[in-house]
């Protein structure tokens, strides 16, 4: 009979049949004791005898070593072997059970590891704001904490410190540091499905009320300045190479005659872009669902201009002058110099409020208009469920809009848009 390949020999283990027992075999030798089933001792070819137990556990082989002969004597190490008999028989076994505190005893830095791991799906945005959160902004100091050592009161001082700078983000640290928690209770457990990580320390913010009460943003760009806004764009002038300033000034303005957001407009290829149809497609959305919109006549002369003046390899609309890719979702530098020029105070996504601002007060049928921006589905509302809004159902409301802004800023043809003569660097 072998054990695992190895030899195994059954009789009543004495101290001094194992103290005399020589292995001349050149493998290892399993002793197993025939008083107390499933105990035994592991006789190598160096002759190191060490004691063992090795059960069936869930249809499985489990063995764990825990001693070694003559340090640990023979009497002792039968009663420990059957404590530990007795754990594998309540379905604890103690080597995954090993295991799982092992995982549980990780670093915070480990913990982000192993979630983004796990989420292959995540935006790189979302992975790089998680990572900077953990490794820089908000937790450096815990990264090589054991994530059951961080207390509720360490969370709380922690969010008062960060808030000092900046509530918001110290409200997105600690939603940050949530999700890894939640995903720590969830990941890491005992065999019988036991949470080793039993406490969301963030939970002190909730109890006691302090998260900081952020008031949502309600700023766009109201219909008698979009003239004063459209001048100052029109005044950039570049200071880096490859026209940067009219990329930008046209990103920009794609922002606004969209409703996109700031990155899927910076990510838009010219793979998307169908002049035949009159469509262009954003794809990876917020919400994961494609969108195809139909041109109105503005953005096709924005996007044929945008054209002509790319290089034959180029594969985004809008290029990043330095990368090669697409142009930077982060564009406040320049959205500060046309506040400065028009004294119109204005952030990116203010862009798509004002969008969407101006499509309901034309009156846009509402189901139309959640097609336009992208909003998810409300699952409650059955009609729209059953609702299917083709891009050309879009068009007259996408022409609208783009002649109401048109209007507005007394732009009477998109060829009034100015050519940019950028300086040089």
């Amino acid at each position: 009979m072998t054990l695992t390949g190895q030899p195994v020999r059954h009789f009543e283990l004495k101290e001094n049949a194992l103290t005399t027992f020589q292995n001349s075999t050149g493998k290892d030798i399993y002793l197993r004791d025939t008083i107390v089933q499933g105990f035994g001792c592991k006789v190598t070819a160096k002759d190191t005898k060490s004691f063992y137990v090795e059960v069936w556990v869930n249809g499985r082989s489990r063995r764990k070593t825990f001693g070694r002969f003559p340090a640990k004597t023979i009497t002792e190490a039968r009663k420990e072997a059957k404590k530990l008999i007795g754990e594998f028989a309540d379905n604890r076994d103690s080597v995954a059970d090993a295991k799982a505190i092992k995982a549980a005893s990780k670093t915070l830095e480990e913990v982000l590891a192993d979630y983004l791991s796990d989420r292959p799906n995540l935006k790189p945005r979302t992975v790089k704001d998680y990572s900077y959160v953990v490794l820089t902004e908000a937790f450096d100091t815990w990264c090589d904490r054991c994530i059951t050592t961080i207390t509720k009161n360490m969370v709380k001082r922690r969010h008062k410190e960060l808030s000092v700078n900046s509530p918001a983000r110290a409200n997105n640290a600690m939603r940050v540091l949530r999700a890894l928690y939640n995903y720590a209770i969830a990941e890491y457990e005992l065999e019988n499905g036991t949470p080793l990580v039993t406490l969301n320390p963030t939970i002190k913010l909730t109890a006691t009320k302090t998260w900081n009460k952020l008031e949502r943003r309600n700023s766009y760009i109201a219909n008698d300045q979009l003239k004063a806004w459209f001048e100052a764009a029109n005044s950039l002038t570049g200071v880096r190479v490859n026209n940067n300033a009219e990329v930008v000034r046209d990103y920009l303005v794609f922002c606004l005659l969209t409703g996109f957001r700031a990155t899927e407009a910076a990510q838009m290829t010219w793979a998307r872009v169908n002049f035949a149809e009159r469509t262009f497609r954003a794809t990876d959305t917020k919400n994961k669902s494609d969108q195809l919109l139909p041109m109105s006549d503005w953005l096709e002369e924005i996007l044929k201009r945008r054209l002509k003046g790319s290089s034959p390899d180029a594969t985004h609309v809008f290029p990043s002058p330095s990368t090669g890719g697409g142009i930077s979702q982060d564009q406040r530098g320049w959205c500060k110099k046309i506040t400065e020029a028009s004294g119109i105070e204005f952030m990116q996504h203010d862009l798509r409020r004002t969008f969407i601002t101006i499509a309901e007060s034309l009156d846009i049928p509402h189901y139309a208009l959640k097609r336009l921006v992208n909003h998810k589905s409300d699952k409650a509302d059955v009609t729209e469920g059953y609702l299917q809004i083709s891009a050309e159902r879009l068009r007259k409301p996408m022409q609208a809009i783009s002649d109401h802004i048109k209007r507005c800023a007394e732009l009477d043809t998109p060829e009034t848009v100015t050519e940019l003569k950028p300086k040089r660097c």
